[in-house]
């Protein structure tokens, strides 16, 4: 499989999401500011989120391409975690802006003018965003690419909170109180479970951590059954949605150079092969 012709598409397909969702959310808040319904805003909000989240996979797939500097020898893999901690500083901001307004509502309820239209662009709204997540989702799923997947995932979740916050309208709109504000209020939950899972997963690669601590066993499992070699330890790194592997090997000392060149080399070839490391290196030492 062409791997550059991969990434393309899921750029592409990451980029469309940007727009999409950026046009829904900017649409939504625009509408608001005429039906007066907060929730038709906390649901442009949660798009605007979305977009962002959306950049950050477009942003992290384009990083992948980039050749590695002397300034940065393992690449750039780490910014689109980097990028994903900001956005999720940003992402509580917009939550907490939207918690605010509705407890305002809360004491000072506001009517809801022309609520057809607010159901309409929520439905709308939601319609588009599941479409569109649908097709991020079949291509994330044809290339096996995390990323795009969690893209689509957050259309998804963008495109059902329109249907939660057309339940809350419906009900206002037969009559039951405080239906606009406690909308609002689901939909900042989304919001804040969003930027939750951005704050947990970025964090965990910007300290290196290993969330599948099972993995190194694994690789000294295999090295030792398939090379018949003692292997001291394994030391796994994450790069972005990738990892690198140092695996530490004890080899007799009677072996030539060159022979322990071509053991060192196979084994890097069949770990990064099995486990789909990349920036293997086996590090030798003798008996």
């Amino acid at each position: 499989m062409d791997k550059t012709k991969v990434f393309e598409e899921g750029r592409r397909a990451a980029w469309v999401s940007v727009w999409t969702l950026l046009g829904i959310g900017i649409g939504e808040i625009v509408i608001s500011t005429t039906t007066g319904s907060l929730t038709l805003a906390a649901d442009g909000f949660d798009s605007l989120a979305d977009a962002l989240v959306s950049f950050i996979v477009w942003l992290g797939i384009g990083m992948l391409h980039k050749p590695k500097s002397k300034k940065f020898p393992f690449g750039y893999t780490k910014i689109e975690s980097f990028a994903a901690f900001v956005a999720a500083v940003v992402i509580i901001i917009l939550g907490a802006f939207i918690v605010y307004h509705a407890y305002e509502r809360f004491l000072n309820p506001v009517e809801v003018v022309n609520p057809e239209i607010t159901m309409l662009t929520l439905v709308g709204a939601g319609a588009i965003s599941l479409h569109r997540a649908f097709k991020v989702r079949k291509i994330a799923k044809k290339y096996d690419l995390i990323s795009l997947n969690l893209d689509a995932k957050n259309s998804i979740k963008d495109g059902t909170a329109s249907f939660v916050g057309l339940s809350t309208v419906l009900a206002g709109y037969f009559g039951i109180p405080h239906m606009d504000s406690v909308g609002s209020i689901m939909i900042a939950g989304y919001i804040f479970y969003m930027a939750y899972s951005a704050f947990k997963e970025s964090t965990l690669v910007l300290v290196d951590a290993v969330e599948n601590p099972k993995l190194q066993e694994q690789i000294i499992t295999y090295v030792r059954k398939n090379f018949g070699v003692a292997v001291e330890q394994v030391r796994i790194r994450p790069l972005g949605h990738a990892f690198s592997a140092q695996v530490h090997v004890v080899l007799e000392s009677k072996m030539t150079l060159d022979e322990v060149h071509a053991l060192t080399k196979k084994i890097q070839e069949s770990v990064e092969k099995e486990f789909e490391t990349e920036e293997t290196v086996v590090i030798p030492r003798p008996a």
